[in-house]
């Protein structure tokens, strides 16, 4: 739930700013021609641009998520001893 969250989020504030990294990097990076072409009246770059920055957004939420739920009760075994 958090990655789609977290995904959903990073698509959304890429399509108000489309040179948010570092989807725009990824882009150049992999080699994807940039288009003017629209599709459902946003550019297909920005869609592009929207996809990496909700994957790589998602997934550092996702982690960062995981690491504050791990490390507490990593430090309260810790304690135990």
């Amino acid at each position: 739930m958090i990655f789609v969250i977290a995904f959903f989020v990073a698509m959304l504030v890429t399509f108000a700013l489309p040179s948010l990294p570092p989807g725009r990097e990824l882009v150049g990076f992999l080699g994807i021609s940039i288009t003017d072409s629209t599709s459902t009246g946003i550019p297909t770059t920005t869609l592009v641009v929207g996809f990496f920055n909700g994957i790589v957004y998602g997934v550092t939420a996702l982690l960062i998520y995981s690491l504050a739920r791990w490390v507490p009760g990593m430090l309260s075994r810790n304690r135990d001893r």
